[in-house]
Formats: C-alpha cells, structure tokens, sequence
C-alpha cells in the first residue's frame, strides 16, 4: 500500500489530490501556482516530502485524436525534472478527467477525478 499524489500540471497552475491506498479514499487538496517548471518542481518535492508520498501520478494531457500537444510537452518536461529528481512518476492519460461542476477548483479536482480513475483501475486489476 503507498501513499499517492496525484497531479494536474497546467502553465501557471497545477491541481493536487492525494491518497492514502490503505484508506482507499482521494482527497482533493491544493492548487499549487507557479511561474516556471522548476518552482514546481520544488513544490512538489516539498508536498511529497510533508505527504510521505511514495507514488506520484500525473495527468498526461492527451489531445482527442490520441496524439501531444504543448500541454503534453510541457508535462513531459516537468516529469523528466521530477525523475531527475529520483521521484518515478506514473503517467495517466487525463482527457476526460477533468470535472463537469465545479469551476471553482477545477485543478484540484481534475488531480482527484485523475486519482480516483488510477484507484478504480488498481482495484480491478487493470
């Protein structure tokens, strides 16, 4: 069982959901706001760290016909970072969890719609 964060990286700002596997149980959290790839990168070491995170999912934002965009591009850029890091990241493709409702914070619960998708398939075996 690990401890999982989960994230929806954007340009300025990036959604975080975390996950404890022995619960079960996604919980959005923050939106993170950064001006470059490397503020957050130190800010998601800095999450994991306080988290215990052992697992980092992120949101591989796919284009409908299946191919990357720049979104992806820079998704990828920030992952090589974390990887650099020492942090092995599960990339998940991201395009339909983003949320329906809420507008307010949909960052965080685009990481947590994310989360929940890599639980559910986890659990089934997928």
């Amino acid at each position: 069982m690990a401890r999982i964060l989960a994230l929806d990286i954007g340009t300025r700002k990036t959604g975080v959901a975390f996950a404890d596997e022995s619960v079960g149980v996604a919980l959005p959290l923050a939106t993170l706001r950064h001006d470059s790839p490397e503020d957050l990168l130190g800010q998601v070491l800095s999450l994991m760290e306080e988290r215990k995170a052992e697992r980092l999912l992120v949101g591989l934002p796919l284009l409908p016909s299946g191919m990357e965009g720049t979104q992806a591009k820079l998704v990828r850029e920030v992952v090589g970072k974390l990887e650099a890091a020492g942090v092995a990241v599960t990339l998940l493709d991201e395009r339909y969890s983003n949320p329906r409702e809420n507008r307010q914070n949909d960052d965080v619960y685009a990481a947590w719609n994310l989360l929940n998708a890599f639980l559910g398939k986890e659990e089934r075996g997928v």
